[in-house]
């Protein structure tokens, strides 16, 4: 991503705005952002709107350039999952950490701290 520094959270979290309201709308059955990417579910036709209106909203946010790395998998075999979105952290929670990193993964801690950036926490 050509951006002017070397975080690239405000623009995760952006694109994570989208993909939150897509799947609310029912246009995306659900997304998990992980330590070194974002699985999305869904249709292929929703999955492919949902990487273009990502691409959309992080470029109009700054971004000049954006390479994106994308593996596809279908199946026939069985029907798609209906999982709903990833668990959010009550309230009672966040507040019960001061070292909110304290005990959490890597993966853990990157996805809340995109929900920080999100909730305007970070």
């Amino acid at each position: 991503m050509g951006t002017p520094g070397t975080s690239v959270g405000p623009y995760i979290a952006e694109c994570q705005r989208v993909l939150e309201k897509l799947v609310k709308r029912g246009d995306l059955t659900t997304y998990e952002v992980r330590g070194y990417g974002t699985n999305l579910e869904g249709t292929f036709s929703q999955v492919s709107a949902a990487i273009e209106q990502c691409h959309e909203a992080v470029h109009a946010k700054g971004a000049p350039r954006i390479a994106t790395d994308i593996r596809i998998g279908t199946r026939t075999d069985k029907p798609a999952p209906t999982k709903g979105a990833p668990e959010q952290l009550t309230s009672d929670e966040q507040g019960k950490k001061e070292d909110w990193t304290a005990g959490l993964g890597e993966n853990e801690r990157k996805r809340e701290s995109v929900r920080r950036i999100l909730a305007g926490d970070a």
